[in-house]
């Protein structure tokens, strides 16, 4: 016989307690509290038992109260669904409990049938994130690809190493991203791969796959606190080289606010259910937002050219970032469109960031403004081209943990740019 699954109700009427009884059944077992606040409600849901649901009545009288447990619940704990439930149907009050985070709101007496079949769905799901987060050990990798100032070269690398890591994961079942090499391993489990596009050029990575996104990066956030597998595999969009996709939607005029606390709560959400997740961020998005990704990134790959304008930004950021105290300890430097002869030798440069140089990337001719304009990768229009094999051996290096290491003196010109 499995387990009960464990419930926490807040009512002022006793008559909930044998109504949810009646309805559910054996499957839930219920502990019935009145606490004294948010503070109190907190100590007592993370004390003792583990619990999978929480009951909440909403009434006209007591909805602000309610409402205000509730938000608590759903910032501190997010993985604890909050069922709201009420004697009437009174609009304003439904409202202040989907407001306040309540997965659904049902009516003593009446949604009795509607109770079992919802709170047995939620339950479902909850079982699903579990072996979801069981199965990568609530432990997912984070890649950022951080650049200083809104650029499409974010993007594009972003999109780029994102499938590198989705085409290992197929190769592991057989399969290979169009365009790339054959499989060379043996089948066993994919890697589930999450991109998501929070820089700006808005929408940036879905047109380089040629995807036209539904759900939006904008509407992961508003629904973190029930973010889960079914979502993700209901309402993501899903590349045809196996990755999932998140992306501002492009048709928005300048940059919207995301909130750094729900996106940290999301990313964490993300962790559990996707092996990798790469992230495309810039500057622009600013330091609460920046220093939570990257505290939460395994590792943060700052994108910079030979470029002195370039240069100067990163600069700029990298300073910003260290005086609000982010954690820098895995950040690395990756040169893109790197000519030599140049004058800014990326050794020169990771010296002067205090990084250490991960990877340079090149590519020939048009091959990328082609891949843009084509929707399709350089992986394949254009597979020989040094830009593919760099990105796989970046994507290599990141799975193994490997750092190049750093041995340059500045020079004149990088003398200048940073005096």
């Amino acid at each position: 016989m499995s387990a009960k699954s464990q419930a926490f109700v807040i009512a002022d009427d006793a008559a909930y307690l044998p109504w949810l009884e009646a309805a559910l059944g054996g499957s839930v077992a219920f502990t019935l509290g009145q606490p004294q606040d948010a503070a109190d409600l907190l100590r007592r849901l993370q004390q003792g038992a583990k619990f999978d649901l929480l009951f909440c009545e909403f009434e006209d009288y007591n909805a602000p109260e309610r409402a205000a447990l509730a938000e608590a619940v759903a910032d501190r704990l997010p993985e604890l669904p909050v069922v709201g439930m009420g004697s009437s149907e009174s609009a304003a009050t439904v409202l202040a409990a989907m407001r306040a985070g309540v997965r659904d709101f049902f009516v003593l007496k009446r949604d009795e049938t509607k109770l079992a079949a919802q709170v047995g769905k939620l339950l479902r799901r909850l079982g699903a994130v579990s072996v979801a987060a069981a199965a990568g050990s609530g432990q997912g990798r984070v890649y950022s690809v951080m650049g200083a100032q809104p650029h499409e070269s974010v993007a594009f690398l972003a999109v780029h190493l994102a499938q590198a890591f989705a085409e290992r994961g197929n190769q592991r079942t057989g399969a290979a991203i169009s365009g790339g090499q054959p499989p060379t391993v043996a089948r066993g489990k994919a890697e589930r791969v999450l991109l998501m596009d929070t820089a700006m050029p808005a929408g940036a990575a879905a047109i380089f796959l040629n995807v036209s996104p539904s759900y939006s990066l904008l509407d992961a956030v508003n629904d973190v606190h029930r973010c889960d597998a079914t979502l993700v595999d209901t309402a993501f969009t899903k590349h045809s080289s196996g990755l999932h996709l998140l992306s501002l939607p492009e048709e928005g005029l300048g940059r919207p606010a995301i909130p750094a606390e729900d996106f940290g709560r999301l990313l964490q959400v993300f962790k559990s259910l996707f092996s990798v997740v790469v992230m495309a961020l810039d500057g622009q998005v600013g330091t609460p937002l920046l220093r939570t990704a990257i505290t939460q990134s395994t590792r943060t790959l700052l994108l910079t050219d030979q470029s002195i304008l370039k240069s100067r930004q990163s600069k700029y950021l990298l300073r910003a970032l260290r005086l609000d105290d982010t954690p820098l300890d895995n950040a690395a430097l990756v040169v893109d469109n790197y000519r030599r002869r140049l004058g800014l030798e990326p050794q020169n440069l990771a010296e002067l960031f205090d990084l250490p140089l991960i990877a340079t990337l090149s590519s020939e001719g048009v091959s990328r403004i082609q891949a843009m304009n084509s929707g399709e990768s350089m992986f394949a229009i254009a597979p020989k081209d040094p830009y593919c094999d760099g990105v796989r051996r970046l994507a290599l290096t990141l799975a193994t943990g490997e750092t190049q290491a750093v041995e340059a003196k500045s020079d004149g010109l990088l003398n200048r740019l940073f005096r």
